[in-house]
């Protein structure tokens, strides 16, 4: 410090009441020693500590700022060239009074910028006389300025945190001895630090903490205030918003792990010699580890990657032992990075060093532990970073994972955040599955635990989770692997697409069932990417599993086409590998080599399906896909199932029957099932499946039944029955065939168009086909009253319909009259000309209306009935020329009826 003349005058001037005289004074001082710099050396040392006492004394009691402001800095300018001895003796003077005014609660110093001041001071103080401080064990300076910093560490002012950290580190350095008094209270007050707003303090307080640590002494305090205090606060750092806070924590847990990891040998501990005082949290700071190992920053991962080798290495060199004796069996089959960026923290597991993998392999049990614990945090990025450590994990410890009993626990864990509301957790549980099905090297176990999951089917399942489970396993399973549970595997599909078929026809709202649909859809194509080799029964059952799936089952359809609406890329290219790997150039062909084997495992109805089944449904994606091949096993197999499920003895659900109905129609049209039915067949759905139903019953539901009945005979007469194939009373099947007739002329009645026109066209049908000797005179003869009155209907299509029946009916009933006359003339009685005269009247007038329609079409279809009348015989030929000419001028155009007279005359 430079010598200043009159310093007794000076000093005694600091001690005036008068506020502008002392703020004078320590300015004169100020500019005096800024000034006239000199030596340490010069000048009266006893003057040079009578300044430093005072101005302590002004810097604790005066009550101005300006003056404790001034005094602060002619301290600190005193002190600059001071050597550490007399520092040491300024300072027993300096710090006290300065740990006063900012070590106080509540703080006696006011000011923030001064208590920062303050602080500082201290800390240049420790660094100047760092080789004086570091020759006593036991200094008052140290322990008082210890004790301050504790109440430091609780200042408000951002700044005086970070100075005070700052201080305690340095503390650490240079006197480290004095930090074992306060040791829980500096922690205490460290570790509230650690959740700070600003990140320059958490980054000072977390470098602090890690200084008390490593020099605390206090071995049997360290391990509870370690776990009570400091752990409690480290699994937010994990997730800290600042890249370098983070980077900074990983390097912390190296240096804390290096401590714990210190191995003593026999010798060592016969003597009394301890391991580390932190050697009991080795697994949760390789948990923590982990954590940043797994962070999606390339820097931090790498950082963590460094810290986590260089542990490996210090411990291997520790042991005094070679690495092998610990060294654990390494995978048969090596795993080889992700290509997925989703799986970023397993790829940075690849880059953990052997060293490091074997210790972690030893403590892989508790870690895995403490980060199941961790899943319950109720913050979902922490769960979702905690899942991706899980996946490195897992990569790391590879034949850990595949020694140990807790593949069951992961899959039930993964299952059940798989299907979390957060997206980042879905994703975490995906990577996580993926690492699992990477590593393991037997998969029977985890499958096996699979279909244990599934049962219940619809509790475990859901949200969808246990299919998700299996879509991601099987991403990056190696097939050499899974080779062996390949029957496994698709007895667990068959059970997935069971369940997913049940919720889709039990959920109101269809979207979770989609969902599952098309994650079955892709664990499937992943499946197949296997190129698996498979028995009979299990490619029946995957079959089986495809036809539950809507994708897959539309894919199959003759009409699918890849540029359909409904075309999906992912099951286009399943489908490709799944003909290329069972050598079919078609999907028809595919689905034909295991349809027997499919078809087999339809259980027998008892006393039949529900509708929402899987059963039903696999019956119905059978007759849409292949129904030529259900056609040629319709009497042995189908026919028994149907039948129960049509008939209303049998399924008195009406909807259920209608359901059944609208199956058995779609297989009767079907072009490939076309000519395969017998015409026992076609006697055997007519009696069981036709009759039974159009009963007639009030109500929309019996009218929709009745609708769907006459369907199914609509199917059977234009598939099965043709002029060529006309059926004789000699045949067995016919009568059913005949008790249609007035059922039919009954339902031309019903309210619904499609009914009406639907009874019509098979009217025509059968009058078409059936031989005229099989009629029954008096059923025929019903019909005609109904046919006749659909030419009065709505619809121009009817009455189309109607003149095209009416044509047939009296084709079919020519023949049966010229009978019934040919009898009278060889049984010499007078023929029923009243009963034909009857007939031939009504039929007549009633069509002669029409031939005055406005409609075209039905002038002429009118035209051709009136032909076929006339052809009957002479009297429907005389009635009708009669007829006609009569109406003929009455007709807005008579061409039409003069043109009939023509002909008429002609023939």
């Amino acid at each position: 410090m430079p010598e200043i003349p009159d310093l007794q005058h000076y000093l005694g001037d600091l001690e005036s009441k008068d506020k502008a005289s002392r703020i004078r004074t320590l300015s004169l001082l100020k500019d005096k020693l800024t000034l006239a710099p000199g030596s340490s050396d010069v000048g009266d040392h006893s003057m040079n500590y009578n300044l430093i006492d005072a101005l302590a004394n002004r810097l604790v009691n005066d009550p101005a700022e300006r003056c404790r402001e001034l005094s602060l800095t002619i301290i600190a300018e005193c002190l600059r060239d001071m050597d550490p001895a007399k520092i040491v003796r300024s300072a027993r003077c300096i710090v006290p009074a300065a740990a006063e005014r900012f070590g106080s609660q509540p703080f006696r110093e006011p000011v923030e910028e001064l208590r920062l001041k303050l602080i500082e001071t201290c800390t240049k103080i420790l660094h100047q006389a760092a080789s004086e401080l570091s020759y006593e064990r036991s200094h008052p300076i140290t322990d008082i300025l210890a004790f301050s910093l504790v109440s430091a560490l609780t200042d408000r002012f951002p700044e005086g945190k970070r100075a005070a950290a700052t201080a305690i580190s340095n503390l650490c350095r240079i006197a480290p001895w004095s930090i074992n008094l306060h040791f829980v209270a500096l922690m205490i007050e460290l570790s509230t630090n650690l959740s700070h707003q600003h990140a320059k303090t958490r980054l000072l307080t977390l470098d602090a903490i890690v200084d008390v640590t490593c020099v605390s002494t206090i071995c049997n305090a360290l391990p509870h205030v370690f776990r009570q205090i400091v752990l409690p606060k480290l699994g937010r750092i994990c997730m800290d918003r600042s890249k370098k806070v983070r980077v900074c924590f990983a390097r912390s847990l190296g240096v804390w792990l290096v401590r714990g990891l210190d191995c003593i040998t026999v010798a060592e501990e016969a003597i009394g010699k301890s391991p580390g005082a932190l050697h009991e949290f080795a697994s949760d700071l390789l948990a923590f580890l982990f954590m940043l190992l797994s962070d999606e920053s390339r820097e931090v991962a790498a950082r963590a990657v460094s810290e986590l080798n260089a542990v490996g290495i210090h411990w291997q060199l520790a042991t005094s032992k070679s690495i092998s004796k610990w060294c654990v069996a390494e995978l048969p089959l090596p795993c080889v990075p992700s290509v997925l960026p989703r799986d970023f923290a397993c790829n940075a597991a690849y880059l953990v060093s052997s060293a490091a993998t074997t210790l972690v392999t030893l403590h892989f049990q508790p870690i895995l532990n403490i980060q199941l614990a961790w899943l319950s945090c109720w913050m979902p990025p922490m769960r979702a970073h905690n899942l991706h450590a899980l996946a490195s994990l897992i990569i790391t410890s590879g034949a850990a994972v595949n020694s140990s009993f807790q593949v069951g626990k992961l899959i039930q864990t993964y299952g059940n955040w798989i299907s979390d509301n957060d997206e980042g957790v879905q994703g975490g549980s995906r990577a996580a599955i993926r690492a699992l099905g990477a590593v393991l090297i037997d998969h029977s176990p985890a499958l096996r635990i699979l279909l244990d999951f599934g049962t219940p089917p619809l509790a475990a399942v859901r949200n969808d989770s246990l299919v998700n489970v299996i879509l991601e396993h099987l991403r990056r399973v190696s097939a050499r692997r899974i080779a062996s549970s390949a029957t496994t595997m698709v007895t667990l599909f068959c059970h997935l697409a069971e369940v997913s078929a049940e919720q889709r026809a039990s959920c109101p709202m269809p979207f979770n069932a989609d969902a599952a649909d098309i994650c079955l859809c892709y664990a499937v194509r992943n499946l197949l990417r296997l190129r698996l080799e498979l028995d009979e029964l299990s490619l029946a059952k995957l079959m089986r599993s495809l036809l539950l799936l809507p994708s897959f089952t539309n894919a199959f359809l003759p009409t699918y086409t890849q540029a359909s609406p409904s075309s999906n890329y992912m099951v286009n290219q399943s489908l490709v590998i799944l003909l290329a790997h069972f050598g079919q150039s078609s999907r028809a062909d595919f689905v034909q080599i295991s349809f027997d084997a499919v078809i087999g495992l339809l259980p027998k109805p008892n006393p039949c399906y529900e509708i929402h089944t899987v059963s039903w449904l696999l019956l119905s994606a059978l007759v849409h896909i292949c129904p030529g091949a259900v056609a040629s096993v319709f009497d042995t197999v189908l026919a028994p199932i149907l039948l129960v499920h049509v008939h209303p003895c049998s399924n008195p659900n009406p909807e259920a029957r209608i359901k059944a109905l609208s199956l058995l129609h779609t297989l009767m049209c079907a072009l490939d099932a076309q000519g395969k039915f017998s015409e026992f067949t076609i006697a055997t759905l007519i009696e069981s499946a036709v009759l039974p139903n159009l009963v007639w019953y009030t109500g929309r539901t019996a009218n929709s039944t009745r609708k769907a009945a006459l369907a199914v005979l609509h199917g059977v007469l234009h598939s099965a029955l043709t002029p060529s194939t006309g059926l004789s009373m000699e045949q067995t099947g016919i009568q059913p065939i005949l008790r249609l007739l007035p059922v039919l002329g009954t339902s031309l009645d019903e309210y619904d168009t499609s009914s009406r026109e639907i009874s019509l066209s098979c009217l025509t049908t059968l009058l078409n086909c059936l031989p005229p000797t099989s009629l029954q005179l008096n059923s025929v003869l019903e019909l005609y009253p109904a046919i006749v009155k659909r030419l009065d209907d709505s619809l121009d299509d009817i009455r189309l319909e109607a003149c095209a029946t009416f044509s047939a009916y009296v084709k079919c009933i020519s023949p049966v009259i010229a009978l019934i006359l040919l009898f009278c003339r060889f049984a010499r009685v007078t023929p029923p000309n009243a009963l034909t005269e009857t007939i031939l009247e009504y039929c007549i007038e009633h069509f002669l209306v029409h031939l005055d329609d406005a409609n075209v079409n039905v002038q002429s279809a009118v035209f051709q009935a009136l032909l076929t009348i006339g052809s009957v015989g002479p009297l429907a030929k005389v009635m009708l020329s009669r007829k006609v000419s009569e109406i003929s001028f009455s007709h807005r155009d008579p061409a039409l009826a003069i043109r009939l007279l023509n002909v008429l005359n002609l023939s």
